[in-house]
């Protein structure tokens, strides 16, 4: 009876060991793969909100973005380009988690954002990770944003209640927002920037177009205020994607970087 006893013992122990240590190798930043540029944040999935143990393969944050500049405005691509882009975008997002081996299918987002807005086009993927960036760093026009909607969810809100974010701030339209002020000190509401999301369907196993989530008769808000008190133009789910060029949509590309959040 004793050696089962221990063979159990050491069973949970190995489970709860391994439980705790998330697969990853984040030694060096990786070039991305794709041709939008999509790639982890590295400095957010590094330093943020502690700094990154080589030692200890601890929970980290996610988040996979591209910055795109052109040599014309954006406002000249069809909706239904910036949809294709969308859909392309959260598609390079796979390889690159396979350059830094991350398998936990829990660490893959299940959204990527396209923000169209001057000159430039943002994509970012809804976060991944035990923190949210949009609460827990403090200071940021985001996070002033977010707790507007709260206000007034709670004194115009179907329920009237005191409530956060449905996806606690983690969705590809905030996380492009955060991106946005990065670079930019002008207000994102005076940009008549077009935003839309593609998310990941479990039940359906497919990606597909999304309007910005909130559900007012569940007594929820979500990105349907965010993207409201941004003054965003939200793209049509109803529009079919369609191929673009890079090399001569918007004049064609200038630029192709990235805006990391955790980056001085």
């Amino acid at each position: 009876m004793v050696i089962p006893r221990l063979f159990h013992l050491l069973l949970v122990i190995w489970c709860a060991f391994t439980s705790a240590r998330d697969p990853y190798d984040l030694s060096i930043r990786q070039d991305p793969k794709g041709p939008l540029g999509v790639r982890l944040d590295y400095s957010l999935a590094t330093t943020w909100p502690t700094a990154l143990d080589p030692k200890r393969k601890t929970t980290r944050n996610w988040l996979w973005s591209s910055h795109l500049t052109f040599n014309s405005p954006v406002s000249a691509i069809p909706d239904a380009q910036l949809w294709q882009m969308a859909f392309d975008a959260y598609n390079e997002i796979q390889d690159d988690m396979d350059l830094y081996k991350i398998v936990q299918a829990k660490n893959k987002p299940n959204a990527m954002t396209v923000l169209a807005f001057g000159n430039e086009i943002i994509l970012a993927s809804s976060q991944k990770g035990s923190s949210s960036f949009s609460y827990q760093f403090a200071g940021t026009e985001v996070l002033r944003t977010l707790q507007i909607c709260q206000i007034l969810w709670r004194e115009t809100g179907t329920g009237g209640t005191e409530s956060r974010h449905r996806r606690d701030g983690k969705c590809g339209e905030v996380m492009a927002a955060h991106l946005y002020y990065t670079i930019h000190n002008a207000a994102l509401t005076e940009q008549k920037a077009t935003v839309g999301t593609v998310i990941w369907n479990r039940d359906e196993n497919k990606l597909e177009q999304a309007d910005p989530c909130g559900d007012p008769e569940k007594d929820v808000w979500g990105c349907n205020l965010f993207t409201r008190e941004k003054g965003l133009i939200e793209l049509d789910i109803k529009i079919t994607p369609e191929a673009y060029d890079l090399s001569t949509m918007a004049g064609g590309l200038s630029i192709k970087d990235q805006i990391q959040l955790c980056t001085s």
